[in-house]
């Protein structure tokens, strides 16, 4: 492990650490925002407008839990497991699901700004018409994930499994995907210009109506991609095959 990344690890540690020690417990039977309820466990709940924001609740279980229109603003997921949990319509900015298993969770409608999905299994996964500008989803697990008619503007998404990811509609406008995976993605409709698709695969995907203007395309490959009306205006570092693909498709 390099020693910048070393040092990194060891200050984010340091920092739950200090939060930890700054929140008082909390009670699992009556729960508040900024608590320490890493302690309980709320899975098979189902609680509409709960509010936890800002709560420390690594590990927790949440499996099949089921809450709407919730506060979970700036809370702490860390390694939590989430699996199959329905956190419908709820505010989700700026938290934390680091590493969190999040297999079938579904997020629908949900405003999920600037939180964390690192190293976190959103295998199957669903987000769709959620806003979730800025988020750091660098080397998650989204095979299959949904992820509709949603805003994932300046997001990183470098490093990600996304095999048939399904992102039809999307706007993913100044985000990165350095070396990610979209083989046999759906990306139909989808807003990628001003991307960073350095070392992509985006090898069988449908990119039907997409826009990848001024995108950099440094070593991606497209290899079997469905190219209709797809736009590649001053997409930079274009691959000599994706532009024989072009003109092919142009005829």
């Amino acid at each position: 492990m390099k020693r910048p990344l070393a040092c990194l690890l060891f200050c984010v540690s340091l920092a739950h650490a200090a939060i930890a020690d700054e929140l008082a417990k909390g009670d699992c039977e009556a729960p508040q925002a900024m608590r320490d309820l890493r302690h309980c466990s709320f899975a098979g709940k189902q609680i509409e407008k709960l509010d936890l924001h800002g709560s420390l609740l690594d590990g927790v279980d949440f499996s099949n839990a089921r809450f709407t229109d919730c506060d979970l603003s700036g809370a702490s997921f860390r390694k939590a497991n989430l699996k199959w949990a329905y956190l419908l319509d709820c505010r989700l900015d700026q938290a934390d699901f680091s590493e969190a298993d999040l297999f079938h969770t579904t997020f629908d409608g949900s405003s999920m700004n600037a939180s964390r999905f690192t190293r976190a299994n959103l295998f199957g996964a669903n987000l769709n018409e959620v806003t979730a500008r800025g988020a750091d989803f660098t080397s998650a697990y989204m095979k299959d994930v949904a992820m509709e008619e949603s805003d994932f503007s300046n997001s990183d998404f470098d490093a990600c499994f996304m095999q048939r990811a399904v992102l039809i509609g999307s706007r993913l406008r100044d985000s990165t995907f350095y070396t990610a995976v979209l083989t046999g993605a759906a990306l139909e409709d989808s807003d990628f210009s001003q991307t960073d698709l350095t070392r992509a695969l985006v090898n069988g995907a449908r990119l039907d109506n997409a826009s990848f203007a001024g995108a950099n395309l440094f070593m991606s490959r497209f290899t079997h991609a469905v190219l209709n009306d797809t736009d590649f205006t001053g997409a930079k570092n274009m691959p000599s095959m994706l532009r024989k693909m072009i003109a092919q498709a142009n005829k």
